[in-house]
Formats: C-alpha cells, structure tokens, sequence
C-alpha cells in the first residue's frame, strides 16, 4: 500500500521529488563547539544520536549517527533474496535508497552512498549484494539526468502566456516532460527494476493526465466528462482504484468536518457525520483520534514555548543552546516522535521570520 498512498501527487510534484536528491557536494553539518563547558554535553547528545541510528539501522554505523531529519524515523524495509541468492526485486529497495537520500540537505552524497553500501554491505551477501549496488549505481545515475530535465519543465511552463494556460497548452508541455521522464528511467534502469520502481507510478500519471485532458476539453458536457471519467478510473489496476478510493473517502470526510466545524456544530453533530460515513465502532475511533491530537497538540505547543525561551537565551553559544533544546526534546517525546515533532519545530521557526 506504501506505493498507493505516494503515487496520487506524482505528476504535480515529480519535479520537486527528484530534485530534493539532485547531486548535493555541501555538507550542512554544524561547527563543533571547543568550549570545556559543553563537551560533556556534547558527548552525551553524541552518545543518544548514535543509539537512534544503531536502534534504526540494527547496527552501529561506521559513518557516525544519522542526519537529525532522519531521528526517529523507521526504516521499514525488507530486502528480499531467493533460493540461489540473488535479489529479489521490490519497491522496498527503492524505499531505502530514498530514506538515505531525503537527507541531502544534511549530508554530501558522498557520504549519503557510503551510508547505503553500508546498510547493503551488513544486510546482504553475493550476488544480491552486487546486484543491489548495481542498481544503486542505475538509480543514482538516473537522478542525475532528470536533473536538467526538471528544470526544463519549469521553465517551459513558465514561458506560456495565461492565453496559452488557459488553453491547456501546458497540458502537452506537461505530456512531453513525462513521456522524457519515462523515456530516462527506461534508458538508466534494468527492465524489471524499471517495472518494480515505477510502473504504479506511471500508470497513475498517464490516468491523471487523461483526467486533466478531459477536463480540459470544452466540447463535452458536465455528464460526458463524468462518465468519460467513471471509464478512465475503471481502466486502472484494482489496487490504485482502492487507494484512490481510500484517499477520496478521507478528502470527503475532510470537507465535511470542516463545513461542520465553521458553521459552530458540536462534537456530537461530528459524531453523527462520522458514524454515517463509516460505522458505531469508526465513529468511537475517531473520538479517541481526537483525544489523542488534542493531548498531542497541547504537549508540542508547551514544548516549543520551553523551545523557544531556550534558544532565545542569552550568554551562551548557540551549539550549547542548541543541546539543551535537544535534550528538552528528548525528555518530552519519545524517539519516535522526534521526525513528527520536527514538522512543528521547522513551522515554528517559520512563522517566526515572517
């Protein structure tokens, strides 16, 4: 289901997807602190980081503890092998190539490709051991190329005029850019990878791009697109139907909750919506879901308080600032909410600047 739920964006944010693991030469790690006073920290913090990566990797890593975006974060993976050895090929393969590589921002891709040999090296044996870093070296090559290609699109679509967007001009720049993608990804990977990687994906987008075509067209009525429509969703594979359907069930359930919310219903009115979308038992659910969030919400906005007054000290370093918001962190949630709590901590220094 992990490749379902990641494929309904794909052909809006493709571009942004591939180029966040475009080749990255500058590390972005901090400036260590020679201070006496906070070497103990420093190790202590140092100590707690290697833990998490050996807790995520199964492993102490020669490469030191993992960047901080990936604290917490599971790497749930299953690498598969046959009766003779050799790989198997699944999506999961691709899944760990991109875990370490989300990290671009953090570490070079340098260290990011010793990072993955790494992991390939302590998990496998030969021949999938080779055959996993060959694929590697196919995947990495072909982020390489679609660099340019990525680029190209933006500036493509940026150069039509609003005649030309309204006219749906875009739509075969749009065309063109996916078919190259394709074309790419066929050209760099082996066939069945090819097939493993991205065959949902691409079958999605051409999907998606029929949809905004027919939308597009003005000759057809509301009814035409709509049942041109029904046909188009009927001509997918069974599993990207029922994410697809998942995913429309929840953007629904979304709306109405928030029509519910701003018209000032109460809890038993949202309880009733819920109980009439799904069920007695999904509507207790949802109750619980609701607790749990507000309890969540309440812990991070007193923990970004306590945050905030921290690095907005004065007198210290900022690397000792920034250890004692670490392990304020630390005391408040547990690893595994650290990559969750991460998104309300990047928000706030946000909000912050503006």
């Amino acid at each position: 289901m992990r490749q379902i739920h990641t494929i309904k964006f794909s052909i809006l944010f493709f571009i942004i997807i591939s180029s966040i693991i475009a080749i990255n030469y500058l590390a972005s790690d901090g400036v260590l602190s020679n201070k006496p006073s906070t070497e103990g920290t420093s190790k202590l913090h140092n100590s707690k980081k290697s833990t998490l990566t050996e807790n995520i990797l199964g492993f102490n890593s020669q490469h030191g503890a993992l960047p901080t975006s990936l604290d917490g974060t599971p790497l749930d993976v299953k690498i598969k092998i046959d009766e003779q050895g050799h790989l198997i090929i699944t999506d999961d393969i691709k899944y760990l190539f991109d875990y370490f590589l989300s990290a671009n921002s953090e570490e070079s891709i340098d260290k990011i490709l010793l990072r993955i040999s790494e992991y390939l090296n302590h998990t496998l044996q030969e021949p999938a051991l080779s055959e996993s870093l060959e694929i590697l070296e196919q995947y990495i090559s072909l982020k390489t190329s679609l660099v340019e290609l990525e680029q190209q699109i933006g500036k493509d679509i940026s150069a039509l005029d609003q005649a030309q967007l309204k006219d749906g001009q875009y739509l075969q720049v749009l065309k063109n850019r996916l078919s190259q993608r394709n074309k790419l990804r066929a050209e760099h990977l082996d066939p069945e990878v090819h097939q493993e990687f991205y065959q949902a994906e691409e079958t999605y987008d051409d999907y998606t791009y029929s949809k905004l075509l027919l939308q597009s067209d003005q000759s057809l009525s509301t009814e035409e697109k709509q049942d041109q429509l029904h046909h188009l969703q009927q001509s997918l594979p069974k599993d990207i139907r029922e994410g697809m359907r998942e995913s429309q069930i929840i953007d629904e359930l979304q709306e109405k909750t928030a029509n519910l919310i701003a018209t000032g219903s109460d809890s038993q009115q949202l309880y009733e919506l819920r109980r009439n979308m799904f069920n007695e038992e999904a509507a207790e659910r949802f109750v619980d879901l609701d607790q749990q969030r507000d309890q969540w919400q309440k812990r991070v906005d007193n923990y970004l308080i306590e945050r905030n007054t921290i690095l907005n000290s004065q007198g210290l370093a900022q690397e000792e600032l920034q250890q004692q918001a670490n392990t304020l962190r630390d005391l408040h949630f547990s690893s595994d909410e650290h990559i969750k709590l991460l998104v309300y901590e990047k928000r706030a220094e946000k909000n912050k600047t503006l």
